[in-house]
């Protein structure tokens, strides 16, 4: 397995598809891994090298104890990658705390970025943020993952998937079983540093901005602020859908990351 040190830390990815085709490098949600994006992978591999990046304290990347995790050292964790690969530009997507290390990245390494793509993430971190943060670890203990993974799924999911797919929820209960909870909680601490608004309106890059018509954890309003605020930025957004756009909408997902950097 493809392994690189960034920070004197081991970190993993992956490399999937032609590398005569532009690379797009997929940056993970706080709680996934490489793996998340498998539904993905079909539609976009034909248009892109893929790329993709366990953050330190994710999948199979190294977790060391710390306070947090810093989302502008994940940023430049990126650019390591880039360098080992020899890649000089690439897009990059990233969803939730990937679209967070996505913002840093493109305004710590502007040269390395082609086009980018923020989905179901936030320009900063608000209160309601905050709040929901500490709820979730409220909930981790008092009742240990079952009510951790309980309490996340209407923030995580919409009214639509939750009727309409309960057969992936055991699958999903047992991948989110998995996850190294300590480590996750570094990362979601890095997230409270979180706050662009000073500097969105600097990053030089077409930009596309994706949320779920009905995303309750990184809702439009934080989507309007980025598309609001970065100047070359559109946005778009999927109806029917909440957060875990991976998940609910990944040809959608797919589809508009080509039609936008293919």
């Amino acid at each position: 397995m493809p392994y690189f040190e960034a920070r004197q830390q081991r970190l993993f990815y992956e490399d999937h598809g032609n590398k005569d085709k532009p690379a797009l490098l997929l940056l993970n949600g706080i709680t996934m891994s490489t793996t998340a994006w498998g539904l993905l992978l079909p539609f976009l591999t034909p248009h892109f090298r893929v790329l993709q990046l366990d953050f330190c304290g994710q999948g199979l990347s190294a977790k060391p104890v710390a306070e947090h995790y810093c989302l502008s050292d994940q940023a430049d964790d990126v650019a390591t990658l880039l360098d080992q690969l020899q890649i000089g530009q690439v897009n990059v997507a990233g969803l939730s705390y990937g679209g967070m290390v996505a913002q840093h990245f493109a305004r710590q390494h502007p040269t390395r970025l082609s086009r980018l793509i923020l989905a179901a993430t936030l320009a900063w971190s608000d209160p309601v943020n905050e709040l929901i943060a500490r709820n979730w670890a409220n909930s981790d203990e008092a009742g240990g993952f079952e009510l951790r993974f309980n309490t996340g799924l209407p923030w995580l999911f919409s009214s639509h998937f939750l009727s309409t797919q309960q057969a992936m929820l055991p699958r999903l209960r047992e991948i989110a079983a998995s996850v190294d909870w300590p480590a996750t909680q570094r990362l979601s601490r890095g997230v409270l540093e979180h706050d662009a608004r000073p500097w969105l309106n600097s990053l030089n890059c077409e930009t596309l901005i994706i949320v779920g018509r009905v995303d309750r954890l990184t809702p439009y309003y934080q989507s309007a602020l980025l598309a609001q605020n970065i100047p070359h930025a559109r946005l778009l957004q999927l109806d029917d859908c909440g957060h875990a756009l991976h998940l609910e909408a990944p040809q959608a997902l797919a589809h508009a990351i080509t039609h936008f950097a293919g």
